[in-house]
């Protein structure tokens, strides 16, 4: 369980692509306020770049403390030019140099929505 925060930044003006990447982060933040206001910064940023889809911080319910940051992007190279390019990297490195040792980039294989399930070719082949 989990309450999610959504960012008001959204840039979907047609059903997401079978290609969505997501990119998973979690947190454990010292000081609340702040991160959700780095995040707010970083959010307003990535939301220019190509690609970029929708960004949601949720939180553990049952460990308050924990928090994810998911972001969906179009495609893996998407994701990565904009968190590593040098415009955006002052702007994100505070919020991701707090994130977890942990995989991050996933692909969408499998999706069940409005009662119908679709699997979709794995990326990694390509």
């Amino acid at each position: 369980k989990s309450d999610t925060f959504c960012l008001s930044v959204k840039k979907l003006s047609a059903p997401s692509s079978l290609t969505d990447m997501f990119v998973i982060t979690q947190h454990q933040p010292a000081n609340t306020d702040e991160f959700l206001e780095q995040i707010q910064v970083m959010t307003e940023q990535l939301s220019k770049e190509p690609g970029f889809i929708r960004l949601s911080v949720t939180r553990s319910v049952d460990e308050p403390n924990n928090w994810k940051i998911v972001q969906e992007w179009k495609q893996i190279g998407d994701a990565r030019r904009a968190v590593n390019s040098s415009k955006n990297r002052m702007i994100v490195w505070p919020v991701l140099s707090q994130a977890q040792n942990e995989v991050s980039f996933y692909e969408t294989l499998v999706e069940y929505k409005d009662g119908k399930s679709s699997t979709f070719e794995s990326g990694l082949s390509q």
